[in-house]
């Protein structure tokens, strides 16, 4: 295999060699004034290397990954799931389940923040990663010159905390908002073949009269984004040295998971289509030839697959532990909104066929319910989920918490990531719990004691499979109410009691009292901990027999939810 990728990635460098050779030879005269450049339109026959191969993460058995010097690493348990492993403090690995928050760029990136203060909160509320929002540019903020200086200081105070980064790195820029960063076009990544008066370096967008869109000054005035042409080698090869720089960078760190390889992006989803661009043209001519088809949509889906495809091979060339990450837009493509589909090239089944290490859904709303729907049918066969056993993995980035979703909601999709056997989720963002000085609200209460409840239970989310296992059964006999299992082997099994149905606004709150079945197939003792409100409330054993296992009773809010966990002791 490793065979394979040597010879890859030496035909991947003739070809691009070849291609630098081109750009000498026929663009030395077409340099403008701010030494931007043209590419002949052929040299998008890179894009199409059929000698490339792609490099996903690399997966270690436990021992192996203890006998390894890798930081962090993904492996394969006996029971055959993949989970995270991490080095902590004093360099022992361990086990790694992500109980994340997303920051950095609109509630804290501010020359006032104090982030050593950010991340001492992180821990209070009982987090242990941040998804830490970054610009290309804040690590290669000239041409050719790359400066980590800044992200090694948040690396740094985070490190200090015990919590673990995961870069979410934009390539595209929101041109209205984003005040931390110069406008778009003094970005010498938006300019970079500025001939004929146009810059060919930006996806042309059509606008609503079919005018398309060609320079920055203009695409500014009607949208709100600038998202740079993935397609034109000058950038595209920029992108991936970028990406082999950051792997490089922080291969041996032990605070950096990976990185989540831009942020809502694709072809784009304004407009009324894009991407228009000379090269992105000529590679839908390329891509018609080789496959005999013609539609523009289903091209869009496969470009992006490709390049995303070369986006983690070019990581992982440099850092073959980390992971990679991606987030379509808004979960608009897993909710299956064919709109966003046909403009951002992005369905539920990129993630698979880009080989993306993590699925990195993202959750607003009541809508984003259906995210599951679509999801499942791609990631789920005979009823049994993909997720744990097989790349990719799940774990969301962006669950939205406070203003962007109500807690119920929060609270189901932060379940329903953990009974697919998730590596865990991040939800979005530090700012709708925290304020300026550090104290929590009452959105981070709610968030910090659900999270007290997975990292009490985490012996079994860790390398628990979905569903009941052959021994133990947790089941609720009361109407509305369900019990969402994982189970770890036949000794232990957890079990997640909540009411789906009464994550809407209109459904009043009240308190019930939920008779749970416990039944087993192996007699033996048994110990049963009943977690609520953040809190381990109850602990009893049992004596449990085949014909007659236990019943008992949780008393809780139909907004709420509780984590019952049964491991059996001894058998008889």
């Amino acid at each position: 295999m490793m065979k394979k990728y040597l010879i890859g990635l030496l035909f991947l460098v003739f070809c691009l060699n070849v291609t630098c050779q081109t750009l000498n030879k026929e663009n030395g005269k077409r340099h403008n004034e701010t030494g931007s450049q043209s590419v002949p339109i052929e040299n998008i026959e890179c894009l199409f290397d059929p000698a490339f191969h792609i490099k996903t993460v690399s997966i270690l058995s436990q021992k192996e990954a203890q006998h390894s010097a890798v930081p962090l690493s993904l492996v394969r348990n006996a029971n055959n799931k993949l989970a995270v492993m991490a080095k902590d403090s004093t360099g022992k690995l361990q086990p790694f389940c992500m109980r994340g928050i997303e920051t950095g760029f609109w509630d804290t990136r501010k020359d006032s923040t104090n982030y050593d203060l950010v991340f001492e909160t992180y821990h209070k509320l009982d987090a242990n990663a941040a998804m830490f929002l970054i610009h290309w540019s804040d690590i290669e903020p000239m041409d050719g010159k790359f400066d980590f200086s800044y992200t090694d200081s948040i690396v740094a105070k985070a490190q200090r905390h015990g919590i673990k980064i995961v870069w979410v790195l934009f390539m595209h820029e929101h041109s209205f908002d984003m005040k931390c960063l110069p406008p778009p076009e003094n970005l010498w990544m938006y300019n970079l073949d500025t001939r004929d008066g146009v810059n060919y370096a930006i996806q042309w967008v059509k606008d609503k009269n079919g005018v398309v869109i060609k320079d920055i000054p203009t695409q500014k005035q009607k949208f709100t984004e600038i998202v740079p042409c993935y397609g034109n080698p000058i950038v595209y090869n920029r992108i991936t040295r970028m990406l082999g720089q950051l792997g490089a960078h922080y291969k041996n760190s032990r605070s950096v998971i990976g990185v989540q390889i831009g942020n809502e992006e694709g072809i784009s989803y304004q407009g009324s289509d894009a991407d228009f661009n000379p090269y992105t043209l000529a590679s839908f001519e390329r891509w018609k030839k080789l496959t005999g088809k013609i539609s523009w949509p289903r091209f869009k889906l496969a470009i992006v697959k490709l390049w995303w495809s070369r986006f983690t091979t070019a990581y992982h060339l440099q850092d073959s532990y980390k992971l990679t990450m991606f987030n379509p837009i808004g979960g608009g493509p897993e909710q299956g909104d064919s709109a966003i589909i046909a403009h951002s090239g992005i369905d539920a089944t990129t993630f698979r066929d880009s080989k993306i290490d993590v699925i990195a859904t993202m959750f607003y709303g009541p809508s984003a319910s259906k995210i599951w729907n679509n999801l499942d049918q791609v990631y789920k066969a005979n009823n049994t989920y993909s997720y744990p056993t097989q790349l990719p993995i799940l774990m969301s980035t962006e669950i939205g918490i406070g203003r962007l979703n109500t807690l119920p909601y929060t609270q189901e999709f932060m379940i329903n990531f953990l009974e697919r056997g998730s590596q865990g989720f991040a939800v979005y963002c530090y700012g709708n719990m925290v304020n300026s000085k550090g104290v929590v609200n009452a959105t981070g209460d709610f968030y910090q004691k659900f999270m007290s409840m997975v990292k009490a239970n985490e012996d079994i989310i860790w390398p628990g499979l979905p569903g009941t296992g052959d021994n133990i059964s947790i089941t609720a006999t009361s109407g509305g109410a369900r019990v969402s299992c994982l189970h770890k082997g036949n000794n232990a099994t957890l079990g997640i009691l909540h009411f789906p149905d009464a994550v809407e606004d209109k459904t009043l709150e009240s308190k019930t009292d939920v008779p749970i079945e416990i039944m087993v197939k192996k007699t033996g003792n048994y110990v049963i901990e009943i977690y609520k409100d953040g809190f381990l409330t109850a602990s009893q054993k049992d004596n449990m027999t085949v014909s007659k296992g236990s019943s008992i009773i949780v008393n809780i809010s139909n907004k709420a939810a509780a984590f019952i966990k049964v491991k059996m002791i001894d058998s008889k």
